[in-house]
């Protein structure tokens, strides 16, 4: 960004845009580009004054607007992998504004003058001035393309019933709440969205009426419950939206009605909501055949249809019969459900690890075989989920419903962005990256480990305890209970060392803990009674001093495998019981066992020569 006041001169900046009809500053970006090189091109490659005006120009006006956003409204059109990306506000923060601001005055073009005076008064809030002229922009270009002197790309005959006139109105009126929703533009720019509320509502357009409805109640442009009942009136006149459509204009009409202190009406639009939906789940369960069916969808939809009904006064004997419903849609989900498999060849990760066991006594192959992977570090799975998602965009576009193998939806992964996730996307891609881990090292480490250790040595559960009982992991009260789960391990009784383990990892916890001086109690005051923390509220509460015991890669471990979901979740489905005869012999079964005997042995390794001598 080279360009300076002193570029500006006689300039006549706006003559790569001449002609163009369109309301979308984008399109702008793309005439000056081409004019940006041109003028380049003549000077014979050098760096004219016009042609760093004219890329200055196709930068600014090439920003994406994010209008919902109020304080950062204008984000990268493209970023890489590598960091590389296109223009943002801060890029014209040093040297620019003054430029930005002396060409917003001289713009003849709406769309244009609009963008430039939004990022200079953007980037110095003390020119109010310049908000103002934004916003009169904003609204000028929205009734230039309701008058049809402008158009949205792709848009058809509505004049200004689009989505572009919906984001310009929103980041105009995010503005008049700045500067003054009382000023002049600002009240323009409140008209406007009654306007063509009113516009959408008349035609009968569904979605165009949904986006200014709800514009006009996210600003409290009219009266809420007015609005409300003008939706109801759109919704009374026959159509053909769909069913998102329908549902949504009636929760925005409960909305409304909520706004207006309307509660009769408010719960009877979202029981409209609901009956919408439960029609819609009903329709795709049933299909016009057996292969249009769709189980999966209708639970989808009836589950929604009953969370809309929460809250609902009179509404329980409702919803309990939307469960059964919910019950016999979910019941055919795994019928739907197909199995993806990738084969990997493990045979020589299992050689190279068999080689290692190699002749050794009882005691080293114990040590040897704890230590036969690490935890991961959490920074490089989110790191590594970071730029997954940037590689493959597609995948975190949509969100993720997690189903167990009854059908019951347990756990929804949020959408990410289009090549960048957030917390919810990166948590799914970790747990699938996660899972993938688990399952090599389960089958081509540990259970080769195990049974090269079976296959050597007798091992008595006696000296599984008398190794146990030197370990700060394994409380002295319990040595017995963890050699006998343990030799159940390596006997290959997955069941039963599973079981055992599991819910041993959440006292061990604590008694690490306590060793280190943390209380791990909580007190209640009315009953003046005490009790131990969960492993849940031991990793919400206690997470630091976790984390200084054991390590960030030792407790997210832990917290992947037993606690989070996306993931295993073996913690709460052996607690509840929910698991079933094959999960104990699992890969995550396994690893989570492997790794409970990691946590016990892992303070032990400065000592194996003292233990050797004790432990025949």
């Amino acid at each position: 960004m080279l360009a300076t006041a002193a570029d500006l001169g006689n300039w006549d900046f706006e003559a790569p845009i001449a002609g163009l009809v369109s309301a979308e500053s984008y399109e702008l970006s793309e005439a000056y580009r081409p004019a940006g090189q041109a003028a380049g091109a003549k000077a014979e490659g050098l760096v004219t004054a016009e042609a760093r005006l004219f890329v200055m120009l196709s930068a600014v006006t090439g920003m994406h607007l994010k209008a919902h956003e109020r304080e950062e409204p204008f984000g990268p059109m493209l970023a890489m992998a590598d960091g590389r990306r296109s223009a943002i506000p801060a890029d014209f923060r040093e040297g620019h504004i003054d430029l930005l601001a002396d060409l917003a005055m001289r713009a003849a073009s709406t769309v244009l003058r609009a963008r430039l005076a939004d990022v200079a008064w953007l980037l110095d809030r003390k020119r109010g001035k310049l908000g103002g002229i934004a916003i009169t922009a904003y609204v000028d270009t929205i009734e230039a393309t309701e008058a049809g002197t402008l158009k949205f790309p792709y848009g058809d005959s509505a004049g200004a019933l689009e989505h572009g006139a919906r984001e310009l109105l929103c980041r105009a009126l995010h503005i008049g709440r700045t500067i003054g929703w009382d000023k002049p533009g600002a009240l323009r720019a409140r008209a406007a969205v009654v306007h063509l509320r009113e516009r959408a509502m008349a035609s009968g357009k569904g979605v165009a009426a949904l986006w200014f409805a709800e514009l006009d109640l996210d600003f409290g442009v009219s009266d809420p419950a007015a609005v409300a009942a003008r939706i109801e009136g759109v919704l009374a006149a026959p159509g053909d939206a769909d069913v998102h459509i329908l549902s949504s204009l009636w929760r925005l009409a409960a909305r409304g009605y909520h706004l207006g202190k309307r509660d009769a009406d408010k719960y009877r639009c979202q029981t409209e909501a609901a009956e919408a939906m439960v029609a819609e789940a009903e329709r795709i369960f049933a299909g016009e055949s057996a292969r249009q069916a769709s189980a999966m969808l209708a639970s989808h939809m009836m589950s929604g249809a009953i969370a809309q009904l929460h809250g609902v006064p009179a509404a329980k004997e409702r919803r309990i019969a939307l469960r059964h419903c919910l019950v016999d849609m979910q019941a055919r989900i795994p019928d739907e459900m197909s199995v993806y498999s990738h084969q990997w060849d493990v045979k020589d990760i299992a050689a190279r690890v068999k080689d290692a066991m190699g002749d050794r006594p009882l005691l080293d192959h114990l040590f040897l075989f704890s230590s036969i992977s690490t935890s991961p570090d959490p920074a490089a799975l989110v790191a590594e989920a970071e730029q997954s998602i940037r590689d493959h965009p597609l995948s975190t576009l949509f969100a993720a419903v997690h189903y167990d193998r009854e059908g019951k939806a347990v756990h929804r992964s949020e959408p990410g962005g289009f090549g960048e996730g957030n917390g919810s996307a990166v948590r799914q891609r970790i747990a699938e990256g996660d899972a993938i881990r688990r399952n090599l090292i389960a089958t081509a480490q540990i259970e080769v480990a195990r049974q090269a250790i079976m296959a050597q040595h007798f091992l008595p559960e006696e000296t599984l305890a008398a190794l146990l009982q030197h370990s700060p992991f394994v409380p002295p009260e319990l040595i017995a209970t963890f050699s006998r789960a343990f030799l159940r391990f390596f006997q290959g009784d997955f069941a039963s060392a599973v079981y055992i383990l599991t819910p041993l990892v959440e006292n061990s916890l604590r008694y690490v803990l306590k060793q280190h001086g943390h209380d791990v109690t909580t007190f209640d005051d009315a009953t003046q009674t005490q009790k131990s923390l969960t492993i849940s509220q031991l990793f919400e509460q206690r997470r630091e001093e976790l984390d200084a015991a054991f390590t960030k890669q030792i407790t997210t471990d832990i917290e992947n495998v037993f606690l989070n979901q996306p993931g295993p979740h073996l913690r709460h489905d052996i607690a509840h019981g929910l698991a079933h005869d094959g999960t104990p012999y699992g890969p995550d079964a396994v690893y989570g066992c492997w790794l409970i005997f990691r946590l016990c042995l892992l303070p032990l390794f400065p000592y194996r020569d003292q233990l050797r001598e004790l432990i025949h």
